[in-house]
């Protein structure tokens, strides 16, 4: 049987109607997820979004981290550059000036207008402001005062400006806090008050002004620690070798009365009381008679020998003695020595004395502390009743003389 070429064809064609899939069939879905599957496989190959995300938010914290770190270490370097700053303005401004105990510090309040103005400042003694042009102030309402700010470029005046302030005005430094810092509170507000009234202020002069500020507390808090611990010392060392030194004083002075009792010399062992300049064996003592050169001329000049009684000893005063010659001021250093001293109300020689410095005596505390008011009040009243003597001798020689111009007298 031959077979032509359309039934070839015709059979050929019905081989292909075979392979025809058909729509929604059971065929056709299998080949969708296979179709499906590869192309997962082909995504899977090249990199999924999921892994693409992770490596995302990984760099992303590792930013931040680098971030974090550089914020760090640019605030480490502000802050050294602001203590820098603050330290070198601090050795200028105050050059190694006392600035009292921290009971010293304060905040000054003004109000300007609606707003009130806050200023760092430091009460200081009066001593500090003599020469100045300042105002008279009542001492219980008012204090002079030395105002504290770092030296920004901004500002045109003169720093460390004196004044007189109320005391209503002035708060403590650390306002309710801890006393080893200011107050936090008031000095955001001080910040922010530099920041409006000083143009072109930046991070590192505001951190500047504060490290300024916790210097001149902490040289505050050191003189005060300084000045207990001398306190302290004072109070127990110094207490323990004047008692031993009244002691040998007091067996010394029954030693001298004993040997002017029996030779009447004065003499015996009042040698024991100079042994060596190192030791503190004389008294010195209210009522002594001493002499000294003036600290104004050469030791060993004749016309400069004075003599003076001793009329006030503070061994921790400045000065230390206040004599009768009230015009002259005697160092603590400098040399005196002892020619007579006070016994039972009168004036005994006292031949074994030498030239030593004042504080190498054993003194203690004793006299009268206004004893330069009353001298002067002495010399005053001893003046006019002098003037007086002299106006009523003129008197009666007018009137002796029959010339009696009572108007050439002014009272």
């Amino acid at each position: 049987m031959e077979y032509s070429s359309d039934d070839v064809s015709v059979v050929s064609s019905g081989d292909e109607m075979l392979n025809i899939v058909v729509p929604f069939s059971q065929d056709s879905a299998t080949q969708k997820a296979k179709g499906k599957k590869s192309e997962s496989d082909d995504d899977t190959s090249v990199g999924s979004p999921g892994k693409k995300r992770k490596r995302v938010d990984e760099d992303v914290g590792n930013l931040k981290d680098d971030n974090n770190d550089n914020i760090a270490a640019d605030d480490k370097n502000n802050d050294a550059i602001a203590l820098a700053d603050a330290t070198t303005a601090f050795k200028i401004q105050f050059n190694d000036q006392k600035l009292g105990a921290t009971n010293k510090l304060f905040w000054n309040e003004r109000r300007q207008k609606k707003n009130a103005a806050l200023y760092p400042v430091r009460v200081v003694p009066r001593e500090e402001v003599v020469g100045l042009c300042l105002k008279e102030w009542d001492f219980e309402t008012e204090r002079p005062v030395q105002y504290i700010q770092y030296p920004h470029k901004q500002i045109k005046r003169d720093l460390g400006l004196y004044d007189v302030v109320s005391v209503k005005s002035l708060t403590p430094y650390h306002g309710d806090g801890p006393t080893d810092s200011w107050c936090s509170k008031r000095i955001q507000q001080y910040s922010k008050q530099l920041k409006r009234t000083l143009k072109g202020l930046t991070e590192i002069d505001l951190l500047t002004e504060e490290a300024f500020l916790k210097l001149v507390l902490a040289q505050s808090l050191k003189e005060e620690e300084n000045e207990r611990e001398r306190s302290l010392l004072a109070e127990t060392a110094p207490a323990e070798e004047s008692a031993a030194s009244e002691n040998e004083y007091e067996q010394i002075e029954n030693d001298s009365d004993d040997d002017e009792d029996i030779d009447g010399s004065g003499g015996g062992r009042r040698s024991r009381l100079c042994r060596s300049d190192s030791v503190k064996s004389e008294p010195l003592r209210v009522g002594d008679i001493i002499e000294y050169y003036k600290p104004t001329s050469v030791a060993g000049n004749p016309d400069a020998l004075c003599e003076a009684e001793v009329k006030f000893i503070n061994p921790r005063g400045n000065p230390i003695l206040i004599t009768s010659d009230i015009f002259t001021i005697l160092p603590s250093d400098h040399q005196v020595k002892r020619v007579k001293r006070m016994h039972r109300g009168k004036h005994l020689d006292h031949p074994n004395g030498r030239f030593r410095a004042i504080n190498n005596y054993v003194l203690k505390k004793e006299g009268n502390p206004n004893a330069v008011r009353d001298i002067m009040a002495e010399t005053t009243a001893r003046t006019k009743a002098t003037i007086q003597r002299a106006k009523d001798e003129i008197s009666s020689r007018m009137d002796d003389g029959g010339f009696f111009p009572r108007d050439l007298l002014r009272n």
